[in-house]
């Protein structure tokens, strides 16, 4: 009965819900009774090589649409490069237009990035200072 049901209407919702990226709303969701002083981060600065940036989750409002929680706003503290942006909480911006986690430092696991695409994060970076050293020596 399981593989026709499988079979029959594709994937499943439940591991079509766990699987796709998550808006901020839909992410906080799943961590509901844990979504306060949450660590979230959008999946594009982890891509870029940004490590220790992240938002600490501090009020939800949640909007239904469609009967679920998938819409709504949060505020929270920046600490972008290590260091605390704000003080108080203020409004995420990009909950919905952007794909976000949960934040995990990559200190604490020592994996910095995805394998495949480290190799372009390190030539990006790389880029970056090369061009920075050669402005700083036009500027001398």
């Amino acid at each position: 009965l399981a593989a026709k049901i499988l079979t029959k209407s594709g994937i499943p919702p439940t591991v079509e819900f766990v699987t796709k990226p998550k808006t901020l709303p839909e992410l906080l969701n799943v961590q509901r009774l844990n979504a306060y002083k949450m660590k979230v981060m959008p999946t594009h600065w982890f891509d870029k090589g940004f490590d220790d940036c992240y938002y600490e989750v501090h009020r939800v409002k949640y909007k239904r649409y469609l009967g679920e929680p998938t819409h709504g706003k949060a505020w929270g503290i920046l600490t972008w490069k290590g260091k605390q942006v704000n003080d108080q909480p203020r409004k995420i911006q990009g909950g919905l237009k952007f794909n976000w986690k949960p934040y995990e430092s990559p200190h604490a696991q020592g994996i910095y990035y995805d394998a495949e695409k480290a190799p372009l994060v390190e030539r990006r970076r790389s880029n970056m200072l090369k061009a920075y050293s050669d402005a700083k020596k036009q500027e001398a």
